[in-house]
């Protein structure tokens, strides 16, 4: 039986894979690689749903529609776009911080971010440029298992700090919007804020 869409390099040399121990570690690997998959899109679904909602908040917080550059819909947007998406999406994430800190709208000009916002999007961008490089080497089995292997664990190694860098950009722009929130009077009403999108273990 071949497993050739397991195995991409014994399938391009058009070898078969009959031993049990290999059948058996490639299905796992597939299943594996199926959860992390599906893990890694419910992560960008529930980041991109949060993005949204956030930015529909900032009216309530005294910012005019005028004074906001991007728009909730571009912000998500801005992520699909090729060239673009380099780009535009860290400048939405920073202006939503920013209009995010309590009376930013009387503020004479607006405050930067913390310093871990553009260390998150360099790591997010090398991260993702290190994925294709890697991926693209490895279909076409340009690496010997040793470097593989070890390019494999670095790029790992690189979505984590991505992944726990963007955890932080998250529950800072979410702690500002609490204080925002915590300054309307009652009588008005408070906007509902977005809960921290929660991400799984890939």
């Amino acid at each position: 039986m071949a497993l050739q869409f397991v195995f991409p390099k014994l399938a391009l040399s058009g070898e078969e894979i009959n031993e049990p121990e290999l059948l058996v570690f490639g299905l796992l690997m597939l299943g594996v690689g199926l959860i992390q998959l599906a893990v890694y899109l419910a992560t960008i679904v529930a980041f991109l749903m949060w993005l949204y909602r956030s930015y529909e908040n900032l009216p309530s917080f005294e910012v005019r529609t005028s004074n906001i550059q991007y728009s909730s819909g571009w912000a998500v947007g801005s992520f699909f776009v090729p060239f673009v998406n380099l780009v535009v999406p860290y400048r939405a994430v920073k202006e939503l911080w920013s209009k995010s800190v309590p009376k930013a709208a009387e503020m004479f000009s607006e405050p930067g971010p913390p310093v871990f916002f553009p260390l998150w999007w360099a790591t997010w961008l090398i991260s993702n440029f290190a994925d294709y490089i890697y991926f693209r080497l490895s279909w076409r089995g340009e690496l010997d298992p040793d470097l593989d292997a070890t390019l494999g664990v670095l790029t790992g190694m690189l979505e984590i700090v991505a992944a726990i860098l963007a955890i932080m950009v998250i529950r800072e722009i979410a702690s500002q919007q609490e204080k925002s929130a915590s300054l309307i009077p009652r009588e008005l009403g408070s906007p509902g804020l977005p809960p921290p999108p929660s991400f799984g273990a890939a």
